[in-house]
């Protein structure tokens, strides 16, 4: 099994979309009238949920006109709030059948069909013709892939010349072993956590100039718990989901990871 079949296995879980509209009715949320702002909790698989995807948006310096790149959508979380908050369209690709039926499901059942599309694919290929986006994003992804240099090199392909490309991650900021399981992995044959440091000389060499580099981990800390705390991933992951967080924190707290955001522009 090669590393992007263990990653879809990692990701997979039977009825998934079943699973999601569960969680949603438990919290009191009318699933035939979906809001954006309902699925909070639920569908931002990364640190830090809708604050920290707000934050990449923002980051982004999004506009209508434009066209976006969510790399490793997951259930297309951070893609609709993209379109939700700024009008633009977003194509959102994952290698997971599982989450990209379910972010297609939601994304119609908020309305957001017409600007939010999703595919199935690899980040080391991407479905996409040269410079077709104005904007990429990529939150949690790349700690399952090994080479981020080539995925940071398609990502410059289908970028056009001045666009940019948020890439919030968890990053090692310092020396220790990790403890598994983590959220993105249950052990080391799929999880290639990589310094801070190397991600930004990574984005250098595919043709990208770094604009901004900043751990947000005091930023969540003083933003407060999730404003949704009855969802969680948790709804999504199933049973040890909180082993896996509990884990990720003590490497945070250990200053062996940081949820980091670089921002690059392509040149």
């Amino acid at each position: 099994m090669n590393t992007e079949d263990v990653v879809r296995a990692h990701y997979r879980r039977d009825d998934l979309e079943g699973v999601a509209l569960a969680a949603l009715r438990r919290v009191g949320v009318d699933v035939d009238a979906l809001r954006v702002e309902d699925l909070a909790g639920l569908d931002q698989l990364h640190a830090g949920a809708a604050i920290a995807t707000e934050h990449v948006l923002d980051a982004l310096d999004l506009s209508a006109e434009m066209s976006v790149l969510d790399v490793g959508a997951g259930v297309g979380g951070p893609a609709r709030l993209a379109a939700a908050r700024h009008g633009c369209r977003v194509t959102g690709v994952d290698l997971s059948p599982d989450f990209v039926a379910v972010a297609r499901s939601l994304t119609d059942r908020v309305g957001l069909s017409a600007l939010v599309s999703f595919e199935i694919g690899s980040a080391l290929a991407l479905p996409a013709g040269d410079a077709a986006f104005d904007r990429a994003m990529l939150s949690h992804v790349g700690m399952n892939i090994a080479d981020k240099g080539a995925v940071f090199a398609e990502v410059r392909r289908v970028l056009v010349d001045g666009g940019r490309f948020a890439v919030y991650e968890q990053m090692r900021t310092g020396d220790g072993d990790l403890t598994y399981p983590l959220p993105w992995a249950h052990d080391e044959q799929s999880s290639f956590v990589e310094w801070r440091e190397e991600y930004a000389r990574l984005l250098v060499s595919a043709g990208f100039v770094v604009e901004r580099d900043e751990s947000l981990a005091p930023f969540l800390a003083a933003s407060g718990p999730p404003r949704q705390e009855g969802l969680t991933p948790a709804d999504l992951f199933g049973a040890g989901f909180d082993e896996r967080i509990g884990n990720n924190l003590a490497a945070t707290f250990a200053g062996i990871l940081s949820p980091v955001l670089i921002v690059a522009r392509a040149v």
